[in-house]
């Protein structure tokens, strides 16, 4: 007995392949079944089973492959029959299947690899070689494409062989060949769609050549005819209109190129090219609004095509849209920078728009109207401006309105820096400054040479620097803050000391949130720490004096992780993550001035969609705000009720008017101007001014449902 025990266990490891491969032929009968009666994704289920139970199964996966067909999942058909192939090596034709079905999928370097791979095996592989004809086209290697053409047609010339060496000999612009190819697959098969296409793409390219009108006609007028032809056969043959469209466009009739691009269009076709060509027959026809229309879609879905950009800047050139145009040149020069497509004759015409059209605009927009100058440091009233008595040197800041671009801005005499290319700039100087001084000057010259100043008399005032004391957190004598040694953070508050009011509070340069209208403010604002062994608190009072202090940081000692019993803690994480209410600040701004009303629309159904995912413990609705009551109740009232309400969590949704202006994103109060981008609201830093109102504050959220007047609006906003 003891003998006979292995011998059965070895009898029973050689039947198991056995076993395996009887189920999968009992799975692949039960999905055949399956496929007879029409139940194809049970037929698929039993197919899967097949393979999973003998991996080797050629028909398993032929089967699955041909119900993936009709299921139309093309990329399972490809994978089964390249597995197919795999499993059968020595069969060509098998490799012919595969590359077939990688060219429906799009895959042309996998079907060429598979086509080659079956040439290997019978070089007279028809299908192979057609399959490898269409996938060097894919690929643009015309010369493999037409050595397969060649080869194909040799072994045995079909309407098949002739049809694809007669786009191959288009694609490689020798279109008399090209036309006698297709003229015999025509003649032998009057019925064959594709190549009346193909045979009206090569009269068009012949109609191209020709010089004389004649030969031109009748070339433009068998192109028509053979899409004609192309469309008895298949009304839905998008490219039979796609090539007719082009060949009425060669005849100017434009009518008719526009509703054969069209019908293309509602078939389905909705690529690249026919909108490109669709824009070119409305510019042609004089419809240039239509044809910027079209561009506007091709240049949404991909800002940098030169060719849409070129051609959209014509259309607004003839639509006397000149700034538009102007702007499109700008953008494709600076796309065809690094494209050597575009040759030094190409670029040099480009260039040459350019400067014609930036002349015109020029001349459209010239203006004797003077710049608007405000100057906002040092502070100034009624023309008389206070400065410290201690100052060395003067910083001068304002802002400029002008309908022109600025051409220079001085103060005494100095350059100020300001962005030449940005409308309504802000500009900054720092100017020599001396006991002799009695007045500062300031002067703003735009482009058309209108010269505006302001003259400011100076008086002398204090020059105490004003005093900083900190609250929190605790520190010591020589100025150290000891904080634990995984901090981030430290939220920071203080108190500033000053005979006057205070212009401006930050630490490294960040802003801190205060009260800029109160004497003696109280400060606060969240300091990353994360990588730093000090920060600076930097103070300036309104006639220029000013102060810092640094202090250092110190971290505590990590101790060592003492061994415990398992079991429940006794002791609270100090870790534990912070908590609070969270509240929802609504800004509705609706009743402008100066600007169209806004209609409220299901706002609240859109803030409740948006905050669904918090639990709102209060909401505060602010309607119609001015500039001033938006600045006070950001800077100093909601900062107060956030710090007495202990809020971890604030919510801020604002609707109406918005507006972007050099890259910054704006609410419109609804006192501001429409010239003025200085009574705007610039909400682009809230959310982090929001996070130093109390150090309670865990999180900020800012949402603008609000209605700008351009695109880069949303782009600012979303």
């Amino acid at each position: 007995m003891k003998v006979q025990r292995p011998l059965a266990l070895l009898l029973l490891l050689w039947s198991i392949p056995t076993l395996f491969a009887q189920g999968g032929k009992a799975f692949l009968k039960e999905g055949d079944a399956l496929r007879k009666a029409g139940q194809l994704e049970q037929a698929l289920e039993k197919y899967g089973l097949a393979i999973s139970v003998d991996p080797q199964l050629v028909k398993a996966y032929q089967a699955r492959a041909a119900v993936n067909k009709l299921l139309g999942h093309a990329n399972a058909v490809a994978l089964d029959l390249k597995r197919v192939a795999e499993l059968v090596p020595e069969e060509a034709a098998y490799y012919a299947d595969a590359a077939l079905a990688y060219l429906e999928v799009d895959s042309p370097r996998v079907a060429r690899a598979l086509a080659e791979t079956a040439l290997l095996r019978d070089k007279n592989d028809m299908r192979a070689l057609q399959a490898k004809v269409r996938a060097c086209l894919k690929l643009g290697d015309l010369d493999c494409a037409g050595t397969a053409a060649d080869a194909a047609l040799n072994l045995k010339g079909t309407t098949d062989t002739y049809y694809l060496h007669g786009i191959v000999r288009t694609a490689l612009r020798d279109f008399s060949t090209a036309e006698a190819d297709l003229d015999r697959v025509l003649e032998w098969n009057h019925l064959y769609e594709p190549a009346y296409v193909a045979q009206a793409e090569v009269q068009l390219e012949l109609a191209a050549r020709y010089s004389g009108p004649t030969m031109r006609a009748r070339a433009l007028e068998k192109a028509i005819d053979r899409c004609r032809l192309a469309l008895e056969l298949n009304p839905q043959s998008t490219d039979a209109l796609y090539w007719r469209s082009k060949a009425y466009a060669e005849q100017k009739e434009f009518a008719k190129a526009i509703d054969d691009i069209s019908r293309c269009m509602a078939l389905g076709r909705t690529d690249r090219a026919v909108y490109l060509q669709r824009a070119r027959y409305y510019h042609g026809f004089g419809q240039h609004q239509n044809a910027v229309n079209d561009l506007n879609k091709m240049i949404l879905d991909d800002p940098k095509d030169i060719e849409a950009l070129l051609l959209r800047a014509e259309c607004r050139e003839a639509n006397l849209e000149m700034d538009g145009a102007l702007k499109d040149l700008e953008n494709a020069q600076k796309e065809m920078q690094n494209d050597p497509a575009f040759g030094v004759e190409t670029r040099k015409r480009i260039e040459e728009s350019r400067i014609r059209i930036a002349q015109q605009v020029f001349e459209m927009n010239r203006e004797s109207d003077a710049p608007r100058l405000t100057v906002v440091e040092p502070m100034s009233r009624e023309g008389v401006a206070q400065v410290s008595t201690t100052l060395q040197q003067l910083k001068v800041s304002g802002h400029v309105l002008d309908r022109s671009l600025l051409k220079t801005i001085t103060v005494n005499g100095a350059p100020a820096e300001f962005d030449p290319l940005e409308k309504d700039p802000q500009f900054f100087a720092v100017v020599p400054w001396t006991s002799a001084e009695k007045e500062i000057v300031v002067q703003a010259i735009d482009v058309y040479d209108n010269l505006t100043s302001s003259v400011l008399k100076v008086e002398r005032s204090e020059g105490i620097a004003p005093g900083i004391t900190l609250t929190a957190p605790a520190l010591s004598p020589d100025r150290v803050i000891t904080i634990e040694p995984d901090r981030e953070s430290v939220f920071v508050e203080g108190r500033v000391n000053d005979g006057s009011l205070i212009r401006r509070i930050a630490v490294d340069g960040v802003l801190a949130s205060y009260a800029p209208d109160q004497m003696d403010p109280e400060f606060s604002i969240k300091v990353d720490v994360k990588t730093k062994d000090r920060f600076t608190v930097q103070v300036e009072d309104q006639f220029g004096n000013a102060s810092e202090q640094v202090y250092a940081i110190q971290r505590k000692v990590a101790s060592a992780p003492s061994a415990r019993p398992t079991g429940t803690s006794t002791t609270p994480s100090t870790t534990a993550s912070r908590s609070g209410a969270t509240w929802v600040i609504h800004i509705e701004n609706s009743n402008y001035r100066n600007f169209p009303a806004v209609q409220a629309d299901g706002d609240a159904a859109k803030m409740q969609k948006a905050f669904s995912n918090y639990a709102i413990a209060r909401t505060i609705n602010k309607k119609n705000l001015s500039k001033d009551q938006m600045d006070r109740f950001f800077n100093i009232e909601l900062r107060d009720l956030v710090r007495t309400n202990k809020v971890g969590t604030i919510l801020v949704w604002y609707s109406g008017h918005g507006r972007s202006v050099g890259g910054k994103a704006y609410w419109v109060p609804v006192d501001a101007r429409k010239d003025d981008i200085y009574s705007y609201f610039n909400y682009g830093s809230l959310k982090a001014q929001m996070q130093n109102y109390s150090e309670s504050v865990d999180k900020t959220v800012v949402v603008s449902d609000a209605a700008g007047n351009d695109a880069s609006f949303y782009e600012l906003t979303r």
